[in-house]
């Protein structure tokens, strides 16, 4: 277990610390505990639903555009999906990053990047994004899908296009 160098825990075996305080940051545990306690079991219950439909939703919309991975028996995803990028990196030398680069672009913060699968993008709508604000994801996300097959088909380099680019911040912006 891991050990303190001021207050002794985890045994006469322990490792060095993995948190500067020994047992972690108990502070942050109320905010956990306020959501659980102000939603309660119906609104936990609704909140599950609500992420889950929004991910399957998501993850219909952009299959045509990207293969999402590990879909259960009946073709569905849970409260987050995988795109999987690896084929694209292999047609385009885009990967996984550089998309997560260019969503800034768009005013989005990137999501999760090559985990659990190295190459990929997870995805996870919360139950309190908007259909209009998942859409504009979607949106975005096929989009880049364009960018990176103007790449396959030879209408933009594969190491100078805006993709590859990302993210443009105000000042490359504004001095082009």
């Amino acid at each position: 277990l891991p050990g303190h160098p001021v207050v002794r825990t985890g045994g006469a075996k322990a490792i060095g610390p993995v948190s500067a305080a020994p047992y972690g940051s108990p502070s942050i545990l109320v905010i956990p505990w306020a959501y659980v306690a102000m939603m309660g079991p119906d609104g936990l219950t609704r909140a599950t639903q609500v992420a889950i439909l929004a991910a399957n939703y998501m993850a219909k919309r952009l299959e045509p555009h990207y293969p999402v991975l590990y879909r259960g028996e009946r073709g569905r995803v849970a409260h987050e999906f995988i795109l999987d990028l690896r084929p694209l990196k292999e047609r385009s030398g885009i990967d996984a990053i550089d998309v997560a680069k260019r969503l800034m672009d768009y005013g989005f913060h990137a999501p999760t990047v090559s985990f659990p699968v190295a190459g990929t993008l997870m995805i996870e709508p919360t139950e309190s994004e908007s259909k209009e604000e998942l859409d504009r994801l979607c949106d975005a996300l096929i989009a880049i899908r364009g960018e990176i097959e103007d790449v396959i088909e030879g209408r933009l380099p594969r190491d100078d296009n805006p993709v590859k680019q990302a993210p443009h911040t105000a000042a490359a912006v504004t001095a082009s």
